[in-house]
């Protein structure tokens, strides 16, 4: 099986880091940051999401802690179909989340806790794939590694018909390899964030995902 999904992946993974180089190249690349970064540190709600984002990111104890930081997490990061039930069900299960979360057994963790979710739907109950919930509860923990895949760019690069999982595997790959190979082009991205008075605060907190992120949510959400 590992022969055929491998190079399915591999090939998604290419296409996505052209789509990236398309819109982020030497000629380009300073100014489409620039107008991300404008939007998030302007914007009143996208910038009451990046303070709260900088104070929980790789907050293990906040985590743990925290008697409602499910609760509090969705409703900042404004996900859909969940009921406090649910929401508080993890929340008794963190210790064995974060355990997977650092081995790495994020299969494991997503079929566990969000795949088929059981969730409140009028008076019954319904199974609900959390997906989106998942991508940003990992890139949490792992921002280096994973983005906080959400449905506007996972359709902007062509995976709307993928599940969120594969879609979530593909662009983390294809955002870390493309930053890797373009480095100069993420310094530059970077410094433009340090431009900007509001956001250069945030750059010690926020990975080279996270910037490609911030720059491909604007483009899926605000740019017609």
């Amino acid at each position: 099986m590992q022969t055929d999904i491998s190079p399915y992946l591999a090939s998604w993974k290419q296409r996505v880091k052209l789509k990236v180089s398309s819109l982020l190249n030497n000629r380009t690349a300073k100014h489409v940051a620039a107008g991300a970064f404008t939007f998030h540190f302007k914007d009143e709600k996208s910038l009451t999401f990046q303070n709260y984002y900088r104070e929980i990111v790789g907050n293990r104890e906040r985590f743990l802690s925290a008697s409602n930081f499910f609760r509090e997490f969705k409703q900042r990061y404004s996900l859909q179909g969940l009921d406090w039930a649910y929401l508080d069900g993890i929340e008794r299960k963190k210790e064995t989340i974060l355990r997977l979360l650092d081995s790495e057994e994020l299969a494991n963790l997503y079929f566990r806790f969000f795949a088929d979710a059981l969730v409140k739907h009028g008076k019954g109950h319904v199974t609900k794939n959390l997906g989106s919930f998942f991508a940003k509860l990992v890139h949490t923990f792992m921002p280096g590694k994973y983005c906080a895949l959400d449905n506007p760019i996972k359709k902007y690069f062509g995976l709307g018909n993928e599940s969120f999982y594969i879609a979530f595997i593909v662009i983390s790959n294809a955002y870390k390899e493309w930053a890797s190979e373009n480095s100069d082009l993420m310094q530059q991205i970077r410094m433009e964030l340090e431009r900007n008075k509001i956001g250069k605060p945030f750059s010690a907190k926020m990975t080279d995902l996270k910037l490609l992120d911030l720059i491909f949510w604007y483009q899926a959400n605000e740019v017609e």
